[in-house]
């Protein structure tokens, strides 16, 4: 970093100065330098703890400077860039009882430790900041005071309302250590590692309480606030209004049940749906056909997916209430998922339309998962696996399943962090950590759901027990990233754009630029965790293709799969070179791919590999200068060609054993010239001849286009076939053009998920070609 520093001061030539990649590089060389020597001071006191007028005085400049340039927590911003997340140490949380733990002090903590057996009671002496971690100044009982770094609360809170100042918390087992910058902090990763303290908890110490008591409020006190925080849509603190009312309410009163159903209410409009059904099942032990609460509690059901359990209690509140126009209209919505469920009959065009009028605001289909002829199997070196439960056809559908958690890039508010492993060496782009942050979030308030997400693979980490503890979840933030990391799948609303030829080429956008400059990955975009698709091995040569709609993930055959095999997807869906995806593969999910596309590249000579690489990178700078001006491409359609033909030139395995993925950007880019210079018949040839270079076989027999051999398939894939039906319909052979257009539709269910949006995607350039889209 020294000399780095020293390079910055002096004069530069243009090409001396370093990448932003370099400066990524730099930075997060140092944090690591930083936090490695903190581990030579583990167990040791800290030394020079700033007083507290220094504590403040940092406090309120930081607070200024966000004030200025930053909007929201990790956003992208002009000023400041994008937030990072760093991790390098990783502890579990508390998993004992409070009453086990003994107080410490400030004054006790030692660096780099959880202090196992103890627990701290501070008190904020500042309104929090807000950049990745919601970050005070506390005191403690003697008067020292600490700076504290509290992550994974709920974004839809207000940073004030969580923590506002003179907020008395408790730190169970507090962590202590040296943050990426050299302070010191106490670090709370853990949600159930704080415990928020009011006026009237009995540990809050005697100097910290209100002077003057409040008067003595009733349980209508605390419903009728809790109603106007409703009305106002701040739900968290109208929870807690009712909660405080639920406190001295006498059980089984007319007030503790409108209290139930209230907070039943709320919590159904936070997406806690076990803590509201919880709340509407106990007023039905109260009450046992109380309308309210059998439809809230149907809700809740219908809303976590139990569509059984909403129909039984829906059915049982119309018997007693028939004239509930909701309840009906709920049971046949109920309906309508249990056929979603069983059959894997879904209304895709109109879920397609309703995902793309979700604008910049967050959705979530109104569908129903499907789990089709597969099942979950032993994979013996991969661990377990998805395998397919009979004879599986070309385009058959394998799954379709409801994301368990996703955050979509398009949404408002949606945080573009730098996610940064230290000891992975790997910085990831895009919404992945505040995925970690919301997991945490379903999981605490979501126990009997959270299930199914801790028997996914977590890697090396090392699990604690955990279950409930003092009445609340434990939930390690820790584990959560690690499943995350390598379970999740990047992912966009919708899987196919309109007009795609038109977009294949378009300019990115000056964010968009600006989040590829900054990152270390060059890319930033959603995240998603999917429980069932989780289970699905990677190769680099699938047999199935993945596809999102909105929160839906669905998994096609993309050939014929007999029974027993296991289903595959390529998780990287890349055209780089073996020794690339080696690499992305072992750091990320930690595996050697092993499938017939890496073992047949691997065995090739080097020279033919490097050979290959050099004429891709050379026609992707080419590609650059040919798309300055219509003059260029008409002088550079030869050399492109030369290229392209010197690259096929580098296999020596037929297309249907090594197929010629990497040429497909570059066929592609000729493609858009040819058509850009209005030559048909070139753009039919060249596409037909990308489809045998990716392992396909089409012949026409009796008065049809049948694929005789399925090749390498995934979105991509769809171009040619479109250049050939619009090319063919150019050129005077409509017929054959439509042949080829029924095959097109069948590709792009395959790869896409559905077929309704086929003509909404490709419509405008048929019609434009002469193709008939009826």
């Amino acid at each position: 970093m020294g000399k780095y520093a020293r390079r910055r001061r002096g004069t530069m030539f243009e090409f001396e100065k370093p990448t932003v990649g370099d400066e990524w590089f730099y930075f997060f060389k140092r944090a690591e330098v930083i936090l490695q020597n903190a581990e030579a001071q583990k167990g040791k006191k800290p030394r020079n703890r700033p007083s507290r007028s220094q504590y403040l005085f940092g406090h309120s400049l930081f607070h200024n400077d966000t004030k200025e340039g930053l909007k929201t927590e990790g956003r992208f911003d002009e000023k400041l860039g994008l937030a990072s997340t760093i991790t390098y140490n990783e502890h579990p949380p508390c998993t004992v009882p409070f009453s086990t733990l003994e107080k410490i002090l400030l004054d006790d903590l030692r660096l780099e430790i959880a202090h196992r057996g103890s627990y701290i009671i501070l008190r904020a002496i500042v309104d929090p900041n807000k950049y990745v971690s919601l970050t005070i100044i506390a005191e403690d009982e003697s008067g020292d005071v600490q700076l504290v770094q509290i992550y994974n609360q709920d974004d839809r809170r207000s940073q004030v309302s969580i923590m506002p100042e003179g907020q008395v918390f408790i730190v169970k087992e507090p962590y202590f250590k040296t943050t990426s910058s050299g302070e010191t902090s106490i670090r709370v990763d853990h949600v159930s590692d704080i415990i928020f303290l009011d006026g009237e908890d009995d540990r809050i110490p005697e100097e910290w309480r209100p002077k003057l008591k409040l008067l003595a409020r009733r349980s209508l006190d605390w419903k009728n606030d809790g109603n106007r925080f409703y009305k106002e849509e701040r739900y968290f603190e109208a929870a807690k209004c009712y909660t405080k009312g639920l406190e001295i309410a006498e059980p089984c009163s007319a007030s503790a049940i409108v209290l139930l159903l209230n907070r039943a209410q709320t919590y159904l409009e936070l997406g806690y749906n076990e803590e509201a059904l919880a709340d509407a099942d106990r007023a039905l032990s109260y009450e046992p056909v109380n309308q309210k609460a059998l439809y809230r509690s149907a809700v809740a059901c219908y809303e976590d997916g139990d569509y059984e359990s909403a129909k039984t209690r829906l059915v049982k509140l119309l018997k007693e209430f028939p004239e509930n126009k909701s309840a009906k209209e709920r049971l046949l919505r109920t309906f309508q998922r249990l056929q979603e469920q069983r059959r894997g009959r879904y209304e895709f065009l109109k879920m397609r339309n309703e995902v793309k009028a979700w604008g910049n605001k967050r959705g979530k289909l109104d569908c129903a998962e499907y789990v089709g002829p597969v099942r979950v199997g032993d994979a013996g070196p991969k661990g377990r696996g998805l395998f397919a439960t009979r004879d599986v056809k070309f385009g058959e559908l394998l799954l379709c399943s409801k994301a368990f958690h996703v955050c979509h890039k398009e949404t408002a508010g949606a945080k573009l962090n730098i996610l940064f492993n230290l000891k992975a060496r790997k910085g990831q782009a895009g919404t992945h950590s505040q995925l970690v942050q919301e997991l945490i979030q379903v999981l605490y308030h979501n126990p009997k759901k959270a299930k199914k997400f801790y028997e996914l693979d977590s890697g090396d980490y090392k699990r604690v027990r955990g279950g409930i503890v003092d009445g609340l979840p434990v939930v390690d933030s820790h584990l959560v990233m690690r499943i995350m990391l390598r379970n999740c799948f990047d992912c966009t609303r919708l899987s196919s754009i309109d007009d795609p030829l038109e977009n294949l080429f378009k300019e990115k956008t000056e964010v968009e630029k600006k989040i590829a400059e900054e990152s270390p990955t060059g890319t930033a975009g959603g995240s998603g965790l999917w429980i069932m698709p989780s289970y699905i091995n990677h190769s680099c040569w699938q047999n199935s293709a993945r596809a999102f709609l909105g929160d839906l993930l669905i998994v096609r055959a993309v050939r014929d799969i007999p029974e027993g095999e296991e289903i595959t997807l390529n998780y990287l869906e890349s055209e780089c070179d073996v020794q690339t995806r080696q690499k992305q593969c072992f750091s990320g999910w930690g595996f050697n791919c092993k499938c017939t596309l890496c073992e047949i590249e691997a065995a090739e000579p080097q020279e033919l590999q490097d050979k290959r690489k050099e004429l891709l990178e050379k026609s992707e700078k080419f590609h650059h200068y040919l798309n300055q001006s219509k003059e260029k491409m008409e002088s550079g359609v030869a050399p492109m060609i030369k290229l392209i033909k010197g690259m096929e030139a580098t296999y020596t395995q037929p297309e249907f054993i090594h197929p010629r993925v990497p040429l497909l950007s570059p066929t592609q880019v000729l493609q858009s010239f040819l058509v850009s210079l209005e030559r048909p018949p070139e753009v039919y040839n060249l596409a037909k001849h990308a489809l045998n270079g990716l392992g396909f076989k089409i012949a026409i027999k009796r008065g049809r286009a049948v694929i005789e051999r399925y090749g390498y398939m995934y979105y991509q894939t769809l171009i040619p076939f479109i250049h050939v039906i619009t090319a063919g319909a150019m050129t005077g052979d409509i017929g054959t053009a439509m042949l080829w257009k029924d095959i097109a539709i069948k590709v792009y269910e395959a790869v896409v998920g559905e077929r309704e949006s086929f003509f909404d995607v490709y419509g405008r350039a048929l019609l434009q070609a002469g193709v008939p889209c009826d």
